[in-house]
């Protein structure tokens, strides 16, 4: 089996993986890397035509931005992903349908996503079906609502796919399926640095709130800039436990953007999501989708939220790369009793990443927009660390050969490092039965 890595490598942005065995091709993944300059997977036409299936693991932009605009090189064939996932890239194709036609680079159009949506198959987890003795199998992979763990088997050789891979459980889901036999893995890095060390979800959901409980207590307006779908759950969540249990102030939380369209999303798939959940939600006085302290914003120009009291604002988009939330900082951004909080990752070159990294200036709708307002991190993460990363490799089963891909700088290469220590440690000095880690250049062809 041959990989052919077309985006998504030493990088966070435009996965895309080209598997070759025999006469198959299967995609996995074709996304969008977003930034100042929009960049996209090296795929041509030729690559499209000779494709045999098409995977996707999850909705996020990174890894399903660029599937539509295949359909529109001519791809017929079929989109195998799950249900959740299938329902959340309709919102998330329209948001950049409509961002991009206002910056005037739309790679695709409203048909290719239609022909998209008509060529979906929905696969279940650990199905062992129709999808299963066609070689390809999906597993939980605890990131957000529907994401997968692919695993394709083809010619004798199979090949784990982590997507974006959380080993923990969250308010909302439950953690990775760990265990899964594989020769070979396709695997994140993007919190792949030994550096990297997430606290426990307790830790990091109480630095979250303090941060937020110490601007309302000031008078001020707290913006939480968010994915729609998988942090801006999880954000809600969390304030709304809090806010419940008294150790938040009440305060209005303002839905903007696609948030609230993808809490719907949420719980017409609450079967996806943890037990727990679903309990809360045939409970009526419990459903955390339906909290009493959820607003949205009654005028265009978000008056009501700008000239009222405390309050948090949780908009997208989560790098401050377009959204209501840029309207949102260019008000608040000057005021001191004001706080901006971020809780995902935030790329190179974003404004997110300039905001974090300290500028006091930014330009906004071709003005410079002093920055007054307090800038913290708060990640609260679906993403795995390093050692958990480490843990996840170790984990699967008869592994061969690991390709580490999804990550800046040298977090790729430092968890490759460990992985082959980690997985290595106690077997004999041979090279044959060991584990090999390698981080793969852009548009570079491994085998397995």
């Amino acid at each position: 089996m041959k990989i052919h890595f077309l985006g998504g490598v030493r990088e966070v942005g435009r996965s895309c993986f080209l598997l070759h065995e025999g006469q198959s091709r299967i995609l996995l993944d074709c996304g969008v890397k977003l930034g100042e300059k929009e960049e996209h997977p090296l795929l041509g036409k030729n690559d499209v035509h000779s494709l045999s299936h098409a995977v996707l693991s999850h909705a996020h932009l990174d890894h399903s931005g660029y599937f539509p605009a295949i359909y529109g090189m001519g791809y017929k064939r079929d989109l195998y992903l799950t249900k959740p996932t299938r329902d959340l890239i309709q919102l998330l194709y329209a948001d950049y349908l409509k961002l991009a036609g206002e910056k005037g680079t739309r790679p695709f159009s409203e048909r290719d996503v239609s022909k998209l949506l008509a060529s979906t198959r929905i696969v279940e987890f650990e199905d062992g079906g129709e999808f299963a003795r066609s070689g390809i199998e999906f597993f939980q992979s605890g990131h957000i609502l529907g994401s997968s763990l692919v695993k394709v088997n083809q010619g004798g050789r199979t090949l784990l796919y982590s997507g974006d891979v959380n080993l923990r459980e969250t308010r909302l889901l439950d953690g990775a399926t760990m265990g899964v036999e594989a020769h070979g893995l396709i695997l994140e890095s993007t919190y792949g640095s030994k550096a990297d060390r997430h606290l426990s979800s307790k830790a990091l959901a109480q630095n979250f709130v303090n941060l937020v409980g110490d601007s309302l207590r000031k008078g001020g307006k707290v913006l939480v800039p968010s994915f729609a779908i998988g942090r801006g759950q999880e954000v809600l969540f969390t304030l709304e436990s809090f806010m419940r249990s008294g150790s938040l102030p009440k305060v209005p939380i303002y839905l903007d953007g696609m948030v609230k369209k993808a809490l719907r999303i949420y719980r017409h798939n609450a079967i996806y999501l943890k037990r727990e959940v679903q309990r809360r939600i045939l409970t009526s006085d419990d459903d955390p989708f339906k909290s009493e302290n959820y607003r949205v914003p009654e005028k265009k120009d978000r008056s009501d939220v700008l000239q009222g009291g405390p309050c948090v604002i949780v908009a997208t988009s989560g790098m401050l790369t377009g959204g209501p939330a840029m309207m949102y900082l260019e008000k608040l951004a000057p005021g001191r009793e004001n706080a901006l909080v971020l809780v995902g990752y935030q790329g190179e070159g974003t404004l997110g990443r300039k905001l974090l990294e300290g500028a006091d200036e930014i330009e906004l709708k071709g003005r410079n927009v002093e920055v007054r307002m307090k800038v913290s991190q708060a990640p609260l993460s679906a993403h795995s660390d390093h050692d958990e990363l480490v843990k996840f490799a170790k984990s699967v089963k008869g592994l061969e050969k690991v390709f580490v891909v999804h990550g800046e700088g040298s977090k790729s290469d430092e968890l490759a490092s460990d992985i082959e220590k980690q997985c290595n440690r106690g077997r004999p000095g041979a090279h044959e039965g060991k584990v090999a880690a390698v981080v793969p250049e852009l548009g570079e062809v491994l085998e397995l």
